[in-house]
């Protein structure tokens, strides 16, 4: 039956979408805390990869 509610409020009913796969960091032993070009794409609310312990986004992602 609760099938058959979500059906009914429309939900669910769309196809499956592709989406695109998700990217990933270099792997740890690759990554130069204190090369900032060897840390590849980091995500706002990851730990920063400098060790400081906050988020990139407070840390060297900051926009000034």
């Amino acid at each position: 039956m609760a099938d058959a509610a979500i059906a009914a409020r429309g939900r669910g009913t769309r196809p499956a979408e592709k989406r695109a796969p998700l990217q990933t960091r270099k792997a740890a032993d690759a990554v130069n805390p204190n090369e900032p070009a060897t840390w590849g794409k980091v995500s706002r609310n990851a730990p920063c990869p400098c060790g400081s312990g906050k988020k990139y986004k407070h840390c060297h992602g900051k926009y000034e």
